[in-house]
């Protein structure tokens, strides 16, 4: 069996992999990446309002702590008569959010027939190479001497029982190792990793990718909560320092892969 000619495997030559999608869906999606753009605006705000960041890998040496853009919604200190943050200055950010938002939704259904070229490329490009790793496991499998063997490929179940070894090792080595510096290796490198490890398995399809994310990421915040109560450090402290550190990281990373994908897509089009 010979692998299919280039030419049968052209985009072009195909129906659309993924379905065009409408104008309130791309307008549900630009509001969901200023959402996103507004909530890195407010992590990154804590690193400019606050003079003390050591709260964040241990126990506070003091009270100059704050976070909100554009307005202050929290300072380390203040009850705000029991209510422990400012909901009315949290409710303005939260109307400016959804402002910067509705404008990426106009501009994403301004721009959906471009976008939606985008996505269908990205879809084609998958399938294209699904078939590609399927043929060369046929080819595998009728024992061809030939022929090159297929790449190796993971099971989800091997990889499942990977990553829960590779917690249960993880969280040992944290009881036995609980330090700031493995705080901040989580809050610096956390994302990094989290992708890093989504994309060891050859040829998967985004969907499953996505699917092997969701308990490593539990499983990276159990660890720095099990870390943060070694050093004495309050629950929220914690999560406080995971949103600080890896909502400005994955909002970065998001726009530097979107870039890519949009200038990847501009120049297939103008190749065609």
């Amino acid at each position: 069996m010979n692998l299919p000619e280039a030419s049968s495997l052209r985009c072009s030559d195909r129906q659309p992999a993924f379905p065009a999608a409408t104008r309130i869906r791309w307008f549900l999606r630009g509001t969901a990446v200023g959402a996103m753009l507004m909530a890195a605006a407010n992590a990154v705000s804590y690193f400019f309002r606050s003079s003390d960041w050591s709260g964040l890998v241990g126990r506070p040496r003091s009270m100059n702590s704050a976070i909100g853009f554009p307005w202050i919604v929290w300072e380390a200190g203040n009850q705000y008569g029991g209510l422990f943050a400012d909901y009315p200055n949290m409710l303005l950010n939260l109307m400016i959010g959804l402002i910067v938002g509705g404008g990426m939704g106009c501009v994403a259904v301004w721009k959906r027939d471009f976008l939606n070229h985008v996505v269908e490329a990205i879809a084609s490009h998958e399938v294209v190479n699904t078939e590609v790793a399927s043929h060369e496991v046929a080819n595998t499998e009728m024992g061809s001497q030939t022929r090159k063997s297929a790449p190796i490929q993971f099971s989800l179940r091997g990889l499942m029982i990977a990553t829960t070894l590779a917690t249960i090792v993880a969280a040992v080595i944290s009881r036995l190792a609980a330090h700031p510096i493995t705080l901040v290796i989580i809050y610096a490198l956390g994302p990094i990793s989290l992708v890093a490890l989504a994309m060891v398995p050859y040829r998967w399809p985004w969907q499953r990718r996505v699917t092997l994310l969701i308990p490593i990421t539990f499983a990276l915040i159990a660890i720095a909560m099990l870390v943060g109560s070694k050093l004495q450090m309050e629950f929220d402290q914690v999560l406080l320092g995971i949103f600080l550190s890896w909502t400005p990281q994955s909002a970065i990373a998001a726009t530097l892969l979107t870039t890519y994908l949009i200038m990847g897509a501009t120049g297939t089009k103008q190749a065609a």
